[in-house]
C-alpha cells in the first residue's frame, strides 16, 4: 500500500503518467536467458513488438552484465545454448523466407553466425555434448507444407487415424513425429538417433557423451505417457530404463553421474509435477520433493532446466501463491528451504554457470515485467544487469495487494486487489478469472493487461482471486475441484463478492465478470447462475462440456479428468457442470471474444452460447478473430490485441460505469449439483 510518510513517492506518483492500451506496444520482455559456462556474458531472449509487421518477435541478444545489449538476431530467435567452452553459442531462428526452422550457430571469436541445420520443424531442447564437438536436439524432419503445386486445385486432405493429431498453436501436427538428433557442429552432418515410430523429448546426454537418455512415447501431442529410454550417442538400439509410465518435461545428470528428471505421474490437470533421482535403471525413481506440497516449475522446451545442481543441494524453482520462488532440496536429508522469494517475486527463467558459482535469473514483480539479474549460487543476492522498460517507471502502475477470504469450514482462499478507490466509496469492481483451472493469477505485472490499469485509473477495484483449483495452494487445494467443476469455484467467487461488498470495496449492482479458457467458463457459468453481474466478457469460454470433449486438443484426456469421466459414463455430470443448461439465468449483457484458430476451446464453444444467448433475447456481442488462436490475447496479432483490450474498456464502461447501482441483485442458484 502506499506510504504517507513516503512524500518522495507520493510526489513521483503525482508526476507519474497513466497507461495506454497502446503502451503494449512499447515493452521489451526477457523470455529466456543463457548464462555462458565463465559467467561473464548471458544469451538473452528478449520477446518485443513488431509493429510494422503486426506481431510479437523474439530477438536474441548478449550483456556482458554491464547493461548495454547486443542484438544478434531478430528472426523469432529462441532456446540459446552455450558450447561447455563457451565460445559457440547455438539457437533456434525462423529460416527467412521460409516457414521452417533453423539451428544457427554463432561463434564469439569471428562474431560470425551460420545456419548448421536448415529445414526443421517442431525444434526444440538442444544440448551440447560434453566435449562440446555435437549437438542434440529434437525436431521434426520434415520441412513445413509448401503451397500447393501449380494448377492443383487445393492442398491434399488429411488422414487422421489416432488422437493427437493437432494441437493449439500449430493446427495438424505433421506426418512426421519429434525424433532425437545429433549434429556434428563441424562438418553439418546429422544422425538421428530415433525413428518416426516415437515422440521425443527431454533429452541428455551421459557425463562422457558415450549415452543419450530422452522421454518416449507412441502417442503425440499433450499429455500422453511417456517412458524412459537410453540409446548410445553413437547410434543403435534403444533401451527403455525403469519401469516409469507418466509425463516428462526435462532429463539431467548431477556433476557425480546421477539421473535426474521432472514429470507427473498422472496425465491431466490439477496433478503434482515433482523432480525424480532414478537411482538405478531397474528400480522406480525417487520423489525427491515427497514432503513439499507445491508443483514443480519448468519449461517443457528445454530452454529453462528443472533443477540446477549445488553439490549436496539442488535448486528447483515451484510456484507459491500467485509467485514463482526458488528452493533447494538437499539430496542427503530431503530437506527444502526457501532460496529466493519475496512477496510479489516471480521467477520467469534461470541459467547458471558451475565453473563461476552464478546464475542469471529472469525476474519480475509487482513493478515490473521482467529483468534479468545475477546472483550467487550459494546465497541469493539478486544484482539487475538490464533496463529493458525504463519509459515505464514513469507510468503510474496499480499494484496488486494480496488478500484473502474465509467461510466457517472452508478452506481460505487467496487472491490479489488492485484498488482504483478508497474503501467505502460506491464504484465499479472487476471480478478477472484466471484459466486452468489449475493456474494462478500472479502479482507481477504484465503489459498484457493494461486494461486493468485503465480500469484502475478511472477507479474500478479489480479482483485476482486464485479459488480452489489454482496451482501455488498445495496439492490438495488444486485437486479439490475435480468432479464438480463449476460448484467449487462459484463458492469462492461468491465468497469473496460478499466479503468485499460487506467491506465497501464493491457496489452490488456495479461488478463485472471476466475470464480467458477456465476464465470463460466461470464468466458463462456465474452470469447463467447469479444476478449479480452488470456484465460479462467471456474470452475462449466453454459452454459445453460434451461437445468440448470431442474437439478440443485437449478434451479426451482433460476432460474426463475435470468431470470424473467421459461424457458416456457420467453424463449427468457433463450437463450439470454446462452452462448451456442454464443459460436461461443469464441477465447480464455478454461480450465475446475467441479465436477462430484455437484448437484449445474451438470456437463453436463460444457459438453455442452466442446462440443460446440470442434464443433467450439477451444482450450479447461476438467478436471473432480471424487468425487468433487460444493465446491470441497475448501471442497474436498486436492489433488483435489492442481491440481486444479496447472492446473489453469499453464493454465495462457501457453497461457497469454508465448503468450505475440499479441492478443490484441477490444470488439465484438455480440448481444443486
Amino acid at each position: 500500500m502506499r506510504s504517507a510518510a513516503a512524500p518522495s513517492l507520493q510526489e513521483k506518483e503525482a508526476e507519474a503518467v497513466e497507461f495506454r492500451l497502446t503502451d503494449l506496444s512499447r515493452f521489451r520482455i526477457p523470455e529466456q536467458v543463457a548464462l555462458a559456462p565463465h559467467g561473464d556474458t548471458v544469451a538473452i531472449i528478449v520477446r518485443e513488438a513488431d509493429t510494422k509487421a503486426d506481431r510479437w518477435r523474439t530477438v536474441l541478444a548478449l550483456s556482458d552484465g554491464a547493461g548495454a545489449l547486443d542484438t544478434i538476431d531478430e528472426n523469432d530467435a529462441d532456446a540459446a545454448c552455450w558450447s561447455p567452452a563457451g565460445d559457440r553459442l547455438a539457437y533456434v531462428a525462423k529460416a527467412p523466407g521460409s516457414l521452417g526452422s533453423t539451428i544457427r550457430l554463432w561463434t564469439g571469436a569471428t562474431r560470425a553466425v551460420t545456419d548448421l541445420v536448415p529445414g526443421l520443424t517442431a525444434v526444440s531442447h538442444l544440448a551440447w555434448s560434453p566435449d562440446g564437438s555435437e549437438l542434440a536436439f529434437v525436431a521434426a524432419l520434415d520441412t513445413a507444407a509448401e503451397e500447393p503445386a501449380a494448377g492443383r486445385r487445393g492442398k491434399p486432405p488429411t488422414v487422421v487415424r489416432e488422437l493427437g493429431y493437432k494441437v493449439e498453436g500449430i493446427g495438424l501436427l505433421p506426418a512426421a513425429r519429434r525424433r532425437l538428433c545429433v549434429v556434428r557442429v563441424g562438418t553439418g552432418a546429422v544422425r538421428c538417433l530415433t525413428d518416426d515410430k516415437m515422440d521425443v523429448t527431454a533429452p541428455s546426454w551421459s557425463l562422457d557423451g558415450s549415452v543419450m537418455i530422452f522421454a518416449g512415447s507412441a502417442g503425440r501431442g499433450s499429455a500422453v505417457r511417456a517412458r524412459l529410454f537410453s540409446v548410445d550417442a553413437a547410434g543403435g538400439e534403444m533401451r527403455q530404463i525403469s519401469p516409469w509410465e507418466g509425463t516428462v518435461i526435462w532429463t539431467g545428470r548431477s556433476p557425480d553421474g546421477r539421473l535426474f528428471f521432472a514429470g507427473q505421474r498422472t496425465l491431466g490437470p490439477c496433478q503434482r509435477s515433482t523432480l525424480y533421482l532414478l537411482p538405478d535403471d531397474s528400480v522406480e525413481p525417487v520423489d525427491l520433493l515427497s514432503g513439499f506440497d507445491r508443483r514443480l516449475m519448468a519449461s517443457n522446451r528445454g530452454t529453462t532446466p528443472a533443477a540446477v545442481f549445488l553439490d549436496d543441494e539442488i535448486l528447483f524453482c515451484a510456484r507459491e501463491a500467485g509467485c514463482t520462488w526458488a528452493y533447494t532440496v538437499s539430496l542427503a536429508g530431503g530437506e527444502v528451504k526457501p532460496w529466493l522469494t519475496g512477496e510479489s517475486t516471480v521467477i520467469q527463467g534461470m541459467s547458471a554457470a558451475d565453473a563461476t558459482g552464478t546464475i542469471a535469473l529472469v525476474l519480475s514483480d509487482a513493478h515490473s515485467t521482467g529483468e534479468v539479474h545475477m546472483s550467487g549460487l550459494r546465497k541469493a543476492e539478486p544484482l539487475r544487469i538490464t533496463d529493458l522498460n525504463s519509459w515505464a517507471a514513469q507510468a503510474r502502475t496499480g499494484v496488486a495487494q494480496g488478500i484473502s477470504f474465509r467461510a466457517p469450514g472452508r478452506a481460505e482462499v487467496h487472491g490479489y486487489l488492485l484498488r482504483g478507490r478508497p474503501a467505502g466509496v460506491d464504484g465499479p469492481t472487476l471480478l478477472d478469472i484466471h484459466g486452468g483451472p489449475d493456474n494462478a493469477w500472479r502479482p507481477s505485472f504484465s503489459p498484457h493487461y493494461l486494461y486493468r490499469q485503465v480500469l484502475v485509473d478511472r477507479g474500478w477495484n479489480i479482483l485476482l482471486l486464485n479459488p480452489r483449483g489454482s496451482d501455488g495452494y498445495g496439492e490438495e487445494y488444486m485437486r479439490s475441484p475435480l468432479g464438480r467443476l463449476g460448484f467449487s469455484e462459484e463458492e469462492d467467487f461468491l465468497l469473496a463478492l460478499d466479503c468485499l461488498v460487506r467491506d465497501g470495496l464493491a457496489t452490488e449492482g456495479m461488478v463485472a465478470v471476466m475470464g480467458s479458457s477456465h476464465g470463460g467458463f466461470m464468466t458463462n457459468w456465474l452470469t447463467a447462475r447469479t444476478d449479480r453481474f452488470a456484465a460479462g466478457v467471456s474470452m475462449s469460454g466453454v459452454a459445453n462440456w460434451t461437445s468440448l470433449y470431442g474437439t478440443s486438443w485437449l478434451g479426451p484426456v482433460s476432460v474426463p479428468i475435470m468431470l470424473g469421466g467421459t461424457p458416456d459414463e457420467v453424463p449427468a455430470q457433463y450437463a450439470a457442470s454446462s452452462p448451456l443448461t442454464y443459460v436461461k439465468g443469464v441477465t447480464a449483457p455478454t461480450l465475446l471474444i475467441h479465436g477462430e484458430r484455437d484448437q484449445m476451446t474451438p470456437i463453436g464453444q463460444s457459438e453455442e452460447w452466442f446462440t443460446a444467448l440470442r434464443r433467450e433475447g439477451r444482450t450479447v456481442e461476438f467478436v471473432r478473430y480471424p487468425s487468433g488462436g487460444h493465446l491470441f490475447m497475448y501471442n497474436g496479432a498486436l492489433s488483435h490485441q489492442l481491440d481486444y483490450g479496447r472492446r473489453v474498456v469499453e464493454w465495462l464502461i457501457r453497461h457497469v460505469e454508465d448503468v450505475g447501482p440499479g441492478r443490484a441483485g441477490t444470488t439465484r442458484r438455480q440448481d444443486s449439483e
